[in-house]
């Protein structure tokens, strides 16, 4: 015989009071209202991807610094004066690891960007952060990659405070490690044509770095 039971109005379970509901429903309010504000209106889970969100929604202008190139610049002239939309990288010259990735898919986008006739609005940009990749370590890092200068410009900064600072603005950490190396995170920062950081893509889709060039562009 099955068995029944019911529950009268006399039940011992207890119903929790107003207030306490109450207490909970604004705690549940104001996480939601904290979580939205934190993930820029649930459109991204984490702070690296809230800022390349900011950056694609306010592109940002680049603190000025003195280039040492081929020729000595300053980093706003190179960037804008030339007028094409750059993909920017960076890097040490004696790096054996994430760099020596960098520039062979540097290699392969400056191969993408002659075939496709692309060499009028895209370029790219390698800037070292190591200070001793003087004139000499730079030119040989170039041979070694067999960069096209007409594509292809390798440089590095002098100045400690506008080496950091461009750094720290497009988000790269480089801490020194033994053997005179360096730890640091990468990425594909792409340069609009009035010299701003416009997106960054991760650097194992090189492609789709080049693809967000040229539609900076304007092709």
């Amino acid at each position: 015989m099955v068995m029944t039971s019911s529950i009268n109005s006399n039940s011992s379970v207890e119903r929790a009071p107003w207030p306490t509901l109450a207490a909970l429903a604004a705690v549940c309010v104001l996480g939601t209202a904290a979580l939205y504000q934190a993930t820029m209106g649930f459109a991204v889970v984490s702070t690296e991807d809230g800022r390349r969100l900011a950056i694609s929604r306010a592109p940002l202008t680049l603190p000025d610094a003195a280039l040492h190139a081929p020729q000595a610049m300053p980093l706003s002239q190179l960037l804008r004066d030339d007028g094409r939309v750059t993909i920017l990288t960076f890097f040490y010259s004696s790096c054996n690891a994430l760099c020596s990735a960098l520039g062979d898919e540097f290699q392969q986008l400056q191969t993408v960007i002659r075939a496709r006739g692309l060499q009028q609005h895209v370029r790219l940009l390698s800037i070292s952060f190591d200070p001793r990749d003087d004139a000499a370590a730079l030119a040989a890092y170039a041979s070694r990659q067999h960069a096209d200068p007409a594509i292809w410009q390798i440089a590095s900064i002098d100045r400690a405070a506008e080496r950091q600072a461009l750094l720290d603005r497009v988000g790269i950490v480089v801490l020194p490690a033994p053997l005179g190396e360096f730890q640091h995170n990468a990425a594909l920062h792409l340069i609009d044509r009035q010299g701003k950081l416009a997106l960054i893509d991760d650097y194992e889709n090189p492609a789709l770095a080049l693809e967000h060039a040229v539609k900076l562009s304007g092709q």
